[in-house]
């Protein structure tokens, strides 16, 4: 596209555009909103297990698989699901699971953190299930903690993409 003369409202196109070809006029605000949550996705450093807590031994023995419905998750409701196991694979029961979603704010944009919480319902055989509405798409930090027995077992960090806009 070769531009010329910029007038009050942009620039004169001297080649480069057809009949009925579709022009942005404007798209700053998605750009910018795009780079800023990627911007916050990379500088999201999660704390070493256990940081701020006391975890017993069997805290690193412990693991934890997500999984949402819709996959990946999406702005609005989602179905959640977590399965617990110890380290030679078993099922853990009885735990009390919380998954905790979290987008830090954006200044620049007027956007305020974003946390969606849901404690779990123990499903049996190490599965726990909820139901979580996240408030925009974009790169959610996501962290995953369990309690038994009043003790905290698990803390498990990680990021996922939600659809949907914002």
């Amino acid at each position: 596209m070769q531009l010329g003369t910029r007038t009050d409202d942009g620039f004169v196109v001297l080649k480069g555009l057809q009949a009925d070809d579709t022009v942005a006029t404007s798209a700053n605000f998605l750009i910018d909103s795009e780079s800023q949550l990627q911007a916050a996705a990379g500088a999201y450093t999660p704390p070493p297990p256990g940081a701020g807590t006391e975890m017993g031994a069997s805290a690193q023995q412990v693991s934890a698989e997500l999984a949402t419905n819709p996959s990946p998750p999406r702005k609005g409701k989602n179905e959640i699901q977590v399965k617990l196991a110890s380290a030679d694979g078993k099922s853990l029961a009885g735990a009390k699971v919380t998954v905790r979603f979290h987008m830090p704010s954006m200044p620049a944009m007027g956007m305020a953190d974003m946390n969606a919480t849901a404690q779990l319902s123990d499903a049996g055989n190490g599965t726990y299930t909820g139901e979580l509405d996240l408030g925009s798409g974009g790169t959610w930090q996501v962290t995953i903690s369990a309690e038994q027995g009043g003790k905290l077992i698990l803390t498990k960090h990680q990021n996922l993409i939600a659809t949907g806009g914002m």
